[in-house]
């Protein structure tokens, strides 16, 4: 199954606003509703307004742990779109220092580097996210496209 990178970019984009809302959810209790309405734009918006809450989100310091990491991969999704591969890669390569298990990422950064001309690192990073076991809904996302990425760029 081929999935066109900007096709992909929606997908991944929906998966992780799931992720977030739950951990949105959990959080609503400890964040003040400025934070949480921060988190929620950053999901729900697209572009710079989307970049601009996403920032603000991490920014305020009521998030962490998984929710911390969904939001710098959401920011890197809509950098990435963007063109703006060398942000995007600082975000995912964040979203994976906090948690290393998170597919998506993986396969974000190696759409960044593809789009800068980077093939063997993002061969690399298609590879690992085929080697990580899909622990969030865009786990298996992640891992078609990897797979179809590696595929379209010589490698099985």
């Amino acid at each position: 199954m081929r999935i066109a990178p900007a096709r992909a970019c929606t997908i991944m984009k929906r998966l992780a606003q799931a992720l977030l809302v739950f951990a949105l959810a959990a959080a609503s209790a400890a964040a003040p509703a400025r934070a949480e309405e921060n988190g929620d734009r950053c999901f729900r918006g697209e572009g710079e307004t989307a970049i601009a809450a996403c920032t603000r989100a991490i920014q305020s310091g009521k998030f962490s742990g998984e929710t911390l990491a969904t939001l710098y991969h959401n920011r890197a999704i809509e950098l990435r779109q963007d063109g703006d591969y060398d942000r995007a890669i600082a975000d995912y390569s964040q979203a994976i220092q906090i948690d290393a298990d998170f597919t998506g990422a993986y396969a974000g950064r190696g759409l960044a580097y593809e789009g800068k001309g980077e093939v063997e690192k993002a061969k690399a990073d298609y590879r690992k996210a085929l080697a990580v076991v899909p622990k969030y809904d865009d786990g298996q996302w992640a891992h078609e496209l990897a797979g179809a990425r590696l595929k379209a760029l010589g490698q099985n």
